[in-house]
């Protein structure tokens, strides 16, 4: 039996390619074993299981961004992390491991190096995170993708479930639309802030909407299960707040134009699908939201908001630049499609597979 792990966890972002590489791993070798390794911390704990994947579970060795007690414990806390990883490994008999960043990922490559078994790197950010920037030093393959996020790596995209990458959105946009009760023949926003909304862009969605109501639109807003929604906005019947969207290629399907942060999960999403969006990168972190999207803004496959410039005026602004142009969301459409990459859980699928079976 060949054995595979992959390792993600955290965010959406993270995990989600690990998801589609597993399904496209299983889809090649029926008689493989794959299952995913996270943290008790993350949005594994729920996702990984509910899509039918078997999650096994390391302590999170979060890296400080600041010097205080966690940064002087980490070592050691790496160290025992490390060795839980190993003797995972060792005790599935694991062929090969795939990481996808994150803090889940670095013990994992640590314990893979020391038993030998082959690894697989993806990353998913122009700026690359600590834990891939390590494992592609002893790595066999390293995928990325956006070009130049680690040198010497292949760039081929970011792994998505079949159903996006599939999506046919013209058929689709009838029964989609339908799905979340909204009207048929009016132009569409879809708001999201990534897999747990985004407290601030929510607030400024609810102050934009007596300007939006005067634009003939309407707006499916994802506000995140962690937040509620404003009563103040159920006076507008244009407006459709969800607390979570659990068949996001409906919503893509329903939308004309995106508003969202710009993680690599997203960009990869909405580029395959050619959807024009506003990105509004996280302000936090290490910046790679905004690199993430800095060639697509260039290209003109989507238009940029910073944080620290978003008001409810600014937005409401951007939006009626695009749908009051007869061209404007067709040429944006055009430039994000140029910027599609396809068939990445394809390409990982058939790298693990390979070195899986070299290992055995």
């Amino acid at each position: 039996m060949t054995v595979i792990a992959l390792a993600a966890g955290g965010t959406a972002g993270h995990i989600e390619p690990a998801l589609a590489c597993a399904k496209a791993i299983k889809e090649k070798g029926s008689s493989v074993e794959v299952f995913i390794v996270g943290t008790e911390k993350g949005l594994e704990r729920t996702i990984v299981p509910q899509r039918g994947v078997e999650l096994a579970i390391i302590p999170s060795t979060p890296m400080p961004r600041k010097v205080n007690l966690s940064l002087f414990s980490l070592p050691f806390r790496l160290f025992a992390a490390t060795r839980i990883a190993q003797q995972l490994l060792r005790d599935r008999k694991v062929d090969c491991v795939v990481g996808f960043g994150a803090y889940v990922s670095l013990p994992v490559y640590l314990a893979a190096k020391k038993l030998g078994v082959p690894i697989i790197v993806h990353e998913g950010n122009k700026k690359a995170g600590l834990a891939n920037r390590i494992g592609s030093r002893f790595a066999k393959q390293v995928f990325q993708m956006f070009p130049g996020s680690i040198k010497g790596a292949l760039t081929i995209g970011m792994p998505l479930r079949r159903e996006i990458s599939t999506l046919d959105k013209d058929a689709t946009r009838l029964n989609a639309r339908k799905s979340f009760g909204l009207a048929s023949d009016k132009k569409t926003v879809l708001v999201f802030g990534g897999s747990q909304g985004a407290a601030f862009i929510n607030q400024v969605i609810s102050e934009s909407l007596e300007q939006l109501q005067k634009m003939d639109i309407q707006v499916l807003h994802s506000i995140g299960n962690k937040n509620r929604v404003d009563e103040a906005t159920k006076i507008y019947d244009f407006y459709h707040p969800v607390s979570y969207i659990e068949k996001m290629e409906l919503a893509y399907a329903a939308a004309d134009l995106v508003v969202c942060r710009a993680g690599a999960m997203t960009i990869a999403e909405q580029t395959v699908l050619a959807i024009p969006a506003i990105y509004i990168p996280f302000a936090s972190g290490n910046g790679e939201q905004r690199e993430n999207i800095s060639e697509l803004i260039k290209d003109g496959g989507g238009s940029l908001i910073l944080e620290s410039d978003l008001t409810s005026n600014l937005l409401v602004s951007r939006i009626r630049e695009i749908f009051e142009s007869p061209t404007k969301l067709a040429q944006m459409s055009l430039a994000a499609g140029k910027h599609a990459l396809r068939d990445a859980d394809q390409k990982v699928a058939e790298s693990a597979l390979a070195l899986a079976s070299a290992h055995k």
